[in-house]
């Protein structure tokens, strides 16, 4: 963090930019901590709809975090330029010990605590899809306490409640319910909670009468509001109540843009610099030849006629080409100039660039948008950009990570609409 503790004490620093130094790496650290959580092989045999929905849901939470805990951190940092005892600005030296003991207190203590939330969330998570898939033969959850002398007491209050597992209690209260909450909850059969039930009513324990109104009245004096969600359904971290989304307004609103919030080029700066742009691989030059490469892909990566999937398991990302979605889409779209495309689209003919813009792109974008832009209005969208010698070539996926357009900006300056929101991948430029 050498740098930016620099500009901020030489008065360089832009309040409105994302900490690079904090939040990349935060963000990596809890994504990988998730999925060792989550405790399954990305994208194997055994994944399924819900996981690649969750996954990608947690994914942009976990980026929003890190990008609101990078502001956190800077606002704490510009106000150590000042002794709060005298008013006056600090020695250098001393301005560097209280960054060093902000950067200990951020990256060290919150995020040893953050880290072991986000892993006991990717296994409550993956959990909590195994019960909504044995529903019909569990239809019941125990909360669950680590019933030993560590138990805080009001989790142990909670300790036994045995709801169906429709309950709106469930979408509250689900586990972990604190800091270094180590609470679980445990599926149960018809059978299982009848028996439990007779037990109960011999011991006379009340506990099987609480029925979900209760148990969430309960829960509700003893659970804070920040930790009042499903990991399973929803996010991990709040941003209404967590004090790091309190720093800056727009990471709280997810309306973080290229420039103005995490620093880089602008389209046209970047079309204008004498850097080195992509060239295309030149191997498709006919409706033949992309015919030929469709099925190559299906070969190595899919189901004959189906469609496949590329996976990049270090940014725990996939991207899945359907022949229905995408296939005709592209391979039958009008050559003809028009009004709008004086040139001939021919979107087949760099189709052979999937695997560089999947596996290198330039921006990876995640965007939560609701508004007339026909790539903004779905949840959590993937845009994929990568800049090419003579315009960008722009991917874009759905919440299933499933391909629904992939072409060529045809101005490119108008690349930059896209280029608002999480940002989960960029190439130092």
């Amino acid at each position: 963090m050498n740098e930016d503790i620099e500009a901020v004490y030489e008065g360089f620093a832009d309040p409105d930019r994302v900490l690079d130094s904090v939040y990349y790496p935060t963000a990596k650290l809890l994504m990988d901590a998730y999925v060792d959580g989550f405790g399954k092989t990305l994208f194997g045999s055994d994944w399924s709809l819900k996981d690649t929905e969750l996954l990608n849901r947690v994914q942009n939470n976990l980026f929003s975090f890190s990008a609101a805990k990078s502001y956190a951190e800077a606002s704490e940092i510009r106000d150590s330029v000042y002794d709060p005892k005298t008013g006056k600005i600090r020695s250098r030296n001393d301005f560097r010990r209280a960054c060093r003991k902000i950067d200990a207190r951020y990256n060290g203590r919150y995020l040893d605590t953050e880290r072991n939330m986000v892993v006991t969330a990717g296994t409550q998570g993956s959990r909590w899809i195994d019960f909504e898939n044995s529903a019909d033969t569990h239809p019941y959850l125990e909360y669950v306490t680590a019933r030993d002398a560590k138990v805080r007491e009001e989790h142990r209050a909670l300790d036994g409640v045995i709801l169906p597992i429709d309950a709106p209690f469930w979408q509250q209260y689900y586990p972990p319910n604190g800091w270094n909450c180590r609470c679980s909850v445990q599926k149960r059969t018809e059978r299982e909670y009848d028996r439990l039930k007779k037990r109960m009513e011999r011991d006379e324990n009340e506990r099987w009468k609480i029925d979900g109104t209760e148990a969430s009245k309960k829960a509700g004096r003893h659970v804070e509001k920040k930790f009042r969600h499903n990991v399973g359904t929803s996010y991990i971290f709040d941003k209404d109540d967590h004090p790091y989304y309190k720093a800056h307004a727009a990471a709280r609103n997810e309306q973080l843009t290229a420039t103005k919030h995490y620093g880089m080029k602008t389209i046209s700066q970047i079309y204008e610099s004498s850097g080195k742009l992509a060239s295309y691989e030149g191997g498709i030059q006919s409706k033949e030849d992309y015919d030929r490469f469709w099925e190559k892909m299906e070969n190595e990566h899919g189901e004959a006629g189906k469609g496949f999937t590329l996976i990049d398991r270090r940014n725990h990302a996939s991207a899945t080409f359907t022949r229905e979605q995408l296939f005709e889409k592209l391979r039958d779209i009008k050559d003809l100039p028009t009004k709008k495309y004086p040139e001939p689209q021919r979107r087949w003919s760099y189709f052979d660039e999937i695997l560089n813009v999947f596996h290198d792109p330039d921006e990876v974008w995640m965007s939560n948008q609701e508004s007339g832009n026909r790539l903004n209005r779905q949840s959590n969208a993937k845009i994929y950009l990568r800049f090419y010698e003579d315009k960008p070539l722009v991917m874009f996926l759905d919440e299933q990570n499933e391909v629904l357009s992939f072409y060529k900006e045809q101005e490119p300056q108008n690349a930059e609409r896209l280029r608002i929101g999480v940002l989960l991948q960029k190439k130092k430029r």
